[in-house]
């Protein structure tokens, strides 16, 4: 019995550590578990509540919010593995349009060869020889290929944006120039195209680069040799904050001295004029907007662009700082052209260090006086003593400059 004892209370000495050590192993893996299960829930809330800020910044139509999830719509188009998905988007809450900068396919995405034929017998037994496709062929097939792609791009963002109303496309290629060695983005396919024109398209039925023309598209034209075009538009609305637009001219039949404005109301008159012309434009806020009072866009596939406008509601004269100052936020926005509007004038250096620029235009108070009754309709008056011997454009050679 003794012996039996000794052996029983041992093996109870060795169970009651084994389960001590069971015990404090199962603490431990509870407190793992509650760990992971708050660390996990934590992340979970954040995780909704980032979600429910992008659905409200989406149903309040804010910038990012809005660009985010273009750029998920993108990522998820139905397109071959192998082909790029790079794609930049920017977009105007004000004209709810957003504007795609996307990579296409380059030319190897259409295989060379056509065939090979396995010849078993023969001189030439156990020989593979290939046919290879004609060059008319291959040019064929790759301007189908981008503007197949370009169709889906489009008709993808109209499907997970229901409030938009104009999406322009302008679709890119990555290449090496042969003659120089640098990389370069050339713009092969360009369109801009409203939700109304788009919807009636029967996009199962249609051919593709008979359809790109049908919707007044760019598309170069030499694609398979990477020929480029200059895109139909071509901005980013993201760099600058836009405010809504306020109708300046209104306030003119009652108060036709320009100098009795507010320097806000003084930019969206500046905007209003441009729009007169024929453009799109918007004001900037007043806060950060990097020297930037205004953003005009010229339509035309031809000479259109992104202009910076800076409108300067001074009596006094403008000079060469400001030209220069201008000349900085073209270069920070890649802005194709700078216009400068005054309500007084410019010194004669000005006029010339605009004029060596090459892509600035300045509007003095006579000018603007002059475009506001071409284009406004309005006869106004700006109170500024402007001297008799002010400059009104770039000094000559032998004038020289102050």
């Amino acid at each position: 019995m003794t012996v039996a004892h000794r052996r029983y209370d041992s093996a109870q000495a060795r169970w009651e550590r084994s389960e001590t050590q069971r015990l404090e192993r199962l603490a431990a893996a509870r407190a793992e578990h509650d760990r992971l299960v708050a660390t996990e829930t934590a992340d979970c809330a954040k995780r909704n509540q980032l979600i429910q800020q992008e659905i409200t910044g989406l149903r309040e139509r804010r910038r990012e919010p809005v660009e985010r999830y273009l750029d998920q719509v993108l990522v998820r188009t139905p397109l071959p593995e192998d082909f790029p998905r790079r794609a930049e988007v920017a977009y105007n809450p004000d004209a709810e349009q957003v504007v795609v900068q996307l990579q296409l396919p380059g030319t190897d995405v259409v295989p060379a060869v056509k065939s090979v034929k396995y010849i078993q017998s023969g001189p030439n037994a156990d020989t593979m020889p290939e046919t290879r496709r004609p060059e008319k062929e291959l040019r064929e097939l790759y301007r189908d290929v981008i503007a197949q792609v370009a169709l889906l791009t489009v008709r993808d963002l109209f499907d997970a944006d229901e409030l938009l109303r104009t999406v322009a496309f302008n679709g890119h290629v990555d290449t090496i120039n042969r003659a120089t060695g640098q990389r370069e983005y050339p713009c092969l396919v360009s369109l801009n195209v409203e939700r109304d024109r788009f919807e009636e398209l029967v996009l199962d039925r249609v051919s593709p680069a008979d359809c790109l023309r049908h919707l007044n598209a760019l598309v170069s034209p030499h694609p398979f040799a990477l020929t480029p075009i200059q895109p139909v538009l071509r901005f980013d609305l993201s760099k600058f904050n836009f405010i809504k637009g306020f109708d300046a001219v209104a306030t003119l039949d009652h108060r036709p001295d320009l100098m009795e404005m507010g320097h806000g109301e003084f930019e969206h008159l500046v905007r209003q004029i441009f729009e007169a012309m024929g453009m799109q434009g918007w004001t900037t806020t007043s806060s950060n907007d990097d020297g930037v009072d205004a953003v005009v866009v010229n339509p035309d596939p031809f000479v259109g662009g992104l202009t910076i406008v800076q409108a300067k509601h001074y009596k006094n004269v403008v000079g060469v700082s400001h030209i220069r100052e201008l000349a900085g936020a073209m270069e920070e926005k890649r802005a194709g052209r700078g216009i400068l509007v005054t309500t007084s004038w410019f010194t004669a250096g000005g006029w010339q260090k605009a004029h060596e620029h090459g892509r600035m235009q300045l509007v003095d108070g006579q000018h603007l006086t002059f475009l506001i009754k071409q284009h406004l309709e309005r006869d106004v008056l700006i109170s500024v003593n402007r001297p008799r011997n002010a400059a009104s454009g770039p000094p000559t050679a032998a004038s020289g400059s102050t």
